[in-house]
């Protein structure tokens, strides 16, 4: 299965990306999300119910089924890129029941989006994501690793810069440790629980690793990499 890796960038221009996204997703559901990109709260309202004629056309069209999910803007031709973020595919809460059947995706992503969430919210996602994954299917995940942050600190207590702003910035409100991640997994029931790296090309899903490209304050060495197989 070869996997696309080449971002879906709409063109310059308002009205060339206007024409992009209904071509994409309809009228009426490029409207909200234009809409909701000036109001959040106009797209929590209006989002669930426009994207839910995309979702179920993606769900009926794919026959391998990967869910980026909470990748905001970083859209893919075959990928499902679930977020509240109105930029992307369909309208999703991670805080919530994930809209899939269960045992019907092959590949769920996160690529640092667990941090973002509380503890009880990480644990009651990664159960989500194991519920609605095929049989042989997998999960990817990366997310800041505390062990990165514990270790730097330790080595130079007079630096806790790196280490406070892990914590506070960015809307984090989970930092995990390595063991803490791999011991979730396993618990929920994955099998196969993997550390891998940035784009770890002993994986198949590697590939789809971009967030140090995109924000180049946060090198690879601060995250940890896992995959697990259902």
């Amino acid at each position: 299965m070869n996997f696309p890796e080449q971002r879906i960038l709409p063109p310059d221009g308002l009205s060339a990306r206007f024409a992009h996204y209904s071509t994409r997703y309809g009228y009426l559901h490029a409207v909200c999300s234009f809409l909701g990109r000036k109001s959040f709260f106009l797209w929590k309202l209006l989002g669930p119910v426009v994207t839910k004629g995309y979702l179920k056309k993606w769900l009926a069209s794919t026959e391998f089924k990967i869910v980026n999910l909470g990748g905001g803007s970083l859209l893919y031709e075959r990928w499902l890129t679930a977020d509240v973020d109105p930029r992307s595919d369909a309208y999703v809460d991670i805080k919530k029941n994930l809209p899939f059947q269960t045992d019907s995706i092959d590949v769920v992503y996160l690529e640092e989006v667990i941090e973002h969430i509380s503890n009880p919210e990480g644990i009651a996602l990664m159960q989500e994501c194991y519920r609605v994954i095929k049989p042989g299917g997998w999960i990817r995940i990366t997310t800041p690793s505390l062990n990165f942050f514990a270790q730097e600190f330790f080595s130079n207590p007079k630096e806790t810069r790196n280490i406070n702003e892990i914590f506070h910035l960015h809307g984090h409100e989970h930092i995990y440790s390595e063991d803490e991640l791999m011991g979730l997994l396993s618990t929920i029931g994955f099998t196969k629980v993997i550390p891998s790296k940035y784009r770890d090309k002993a994986s198949r899903f590697g590939s789809f690793d971009t967030h140090p490209e995109r924000f180049s304050f946060a090198p690879p060495e601060w995250s940890q990499y896992w995959e697990a197989e259902k």
